[in-house]
């Protein structure tokens, strides 16, 4: 998984106004815990939605994390709804959707196990074919050609 920033985001207005905001080093706290709101969404696939809880465990990143997601919101980075904060337009910057992400590791799950069942001679089950075990289960060798 992956979490998408754009490369003019440090000097953003945005940004620049939740620094001050938070006060000395506030531009690159406002960074880095935005960052962290991003990466703990997309690990999450909750399509930007950030519970209060969530936000709490940013405390071994900075001192006061509410302080500063509030702040967040103020400049317009974030949202405040009813459970925590929201990241603003966050599926406009090319961040993962929860669906499409979870579609797509279905897909990749059946295609795989398809993949290893045939590999193994089995059927896409991952079971083996019957007539390729002896009476006791184990693989029977493959029977050479003689050139005689």
């Amino acid at each position: 998984m992956w979490a998408r920033l754009d490369v003019d985001f440090s000097d953003h207005p945005k940004v620049l106004a939740a620094g001050d905001a938070i006060g000395r080093n506030g531009a690159a706290i406002a960074i880095g815990v935005y960052a962290l709101g991003l990466l703990w969404s997309n690990k999450h696939l909750t399509d930007g939605h950030l519970p209060i809880a969530a936000i709490q465990t940013f405390r071994r990143h900075v001192h006061d994390p509410i302080a500063v997601a509030d702040a967040l919101a103020r400049a317009g980075l974030w949202e405040k709804n009813g459970s925590g904060f929201v990241i603003h337009d966050y599926a406009e910057f090319g961040n993962p959707n929860a669906a499409k992400v979870k579609e797509y590791r279905k897909r990749e799950r059946e295609r795989k196990a398809r993949w290893r069942a045939m590999r193994h001679g089995g059927t896409t089950t991952g079971h083996r074919a019957p007539s390729q075990r002896d009476s006791h289960g184990t693989p029977r060798a493959r029977k050479r050609k003689s050139n005689e």
